[in-house]
């Protein structure tokens, strides 16, 4: 039986945050009913890229749900919504706070009904604070929390995967869920989830802006060797123009890969300063242009030295260590990631069509 069998998830978010979240729930066993606008459902479903006209967002993040179309504005829909609640264990939306008062989808209001009920809402700037009602998406909260700028300088493409969004919204709620399913077995109470996307991004900033949160006092010294200005963790071209990371953080592995590159000379160099960095960085370049990356794959290969190919998420999807964990799934008309939870594997249907299930859904209603 899968962890979260037995548990019902209503999900009336909109594009990426939520669905990845529910996503999430869904491949841990969880019944999750996809509440859209009658009228051409959820955005996402027709954000490129497209396939057949549908968007590819949400064919791989709407596997495994039911779709109910129901008008939030008319009040019978509401009410459907309501006993539909009533069934539920878990209702995420993704409203802004205003928005989500006018629907009657609050956690004050559904909470009322249903104490046990679980109400995760993910938003851009959370439910207090002067941001709150503030409209933004994903760009806007990694560049206000910080962590668009600890890339220097600043970077001249943007990030191609959705931080803010995924990595902080969709996981953080996920986890709060859990957390407060989790209590709810203790003690029998639900829970209102406030869950910010500019405030997921802001506690990953914490590291690299560790100087920062510093109070008064002796300032902090040294920097770690991730950010670029290190030899011994950087990316470096090949000869054939594709791209070897080497992650050699620790005095072992920098020992090493000097060793198996002929030049012991350089052991003593892992972490001086700027300007001796800059040269050091300029002789592993060239060292790096001498071979292709094939060549130092194999060459490295079975030595104990922190080196990857750079890959393409075409390459990577078509890794052999991933196809020997089974990484990526087929089924449907396509691949998708399967979920790291080290749990058994959920098999989910494909993603439905706008209102697939409402008439099931809504004729099981008490």
């Amino acid at each position: 039986m899968a962890a979260l069998t037995g548990v019902r998830v209503l999900d009336l978010t909109r594009l990426l945050p939520g669905a990845f979240a529910t996503l999430m729930l869904a491949e841990l066993g969880a019944e999750v009913i996809k509440v859209e606008d009658p009228r051409g459902g959820d955005p996402m479903r027709h954000l490129p890229p497209l396939v057949g006209g549908r968007g590819v967002y949400d064919l791989l993040l709407g596997r495994g749900k039911k779709s109910v179309a129901l008008d939030l504005k008319v009040p019978a829909d509401r009410v459907c919504l309501h006993a539909l609640v009533a069934t539920a264990d878990v209702v995420m939306e993704s409203f802004r706070p205003a928005t989500a008062a006018r629907l009657g989808v609050t956690a004050a209001v559904l909470r009322q009904r249903q104490p046990r009920l679980i109400h995760a809402s993910i938003t851009g700037y959370g439910q207090t604070g002067p941001y709150a009602e503030a409209p933004g998406h994903d760009l806007n909260y990694v560049a206000v929390s910080g962590l668009l700028s600890t890339e220097r300088p600043m970077p001249s493409a943007l990030p191609k995967m959705f931080i803010a969004d995924v990595g902080g919204g969709a996981v953080s709620a996920v986890i709060a869920v859990l957390a407060a399913l989790f209590a709810r077995e203790r003690s029998g109470e639900g829970a209102s989830l406030d869950i910010s996307m500019h405030e997921a991004a802001l506690y990953w900033v914490m590291l690299p802006g560790a100087r920062d949160l510093l109070d008064a006092g002796p300032s902090a010294t040294g920097e770690l060797p991730t950010f670029g200005a290190h030899a011994c963790y950087n990316v470096y071209e090949t000869r054939d123009g594709q791209q070897i990371a080497l992650g050699a953080l620790e005095e072992k592995f920098w020992t090493t890969f000097c060793a198996a590159i002929g030049r012991p000379d350089l052991v003593a160099r892992h972490r001086t300063g700027p300007a001796d960095q800059e040269r050091l960085l300029a002789e592993v370049r060239g060292v790096f242009r001498t071979r292709t990356r094939d060549e130092w794959l194999h060459f490295f290969d079975g030595r104990d030295v922190c080196l990857s190919p750079v890959n393409s998420p075409k390459d990577a999807f078509l890794d052999p260590h991933v196809a020997a964990r089974g990484a990526v799934i087929r089924g449907h008309g396509l691949r998708a990631v399967r979920a790291p939870f080290g749990l058994p594997r959920v098999n989910l249907g494909p993603a439905p069509e706008v209102g697939a299930d409402t008439e099931a859904v809504l004729r099981r209603l008490p």
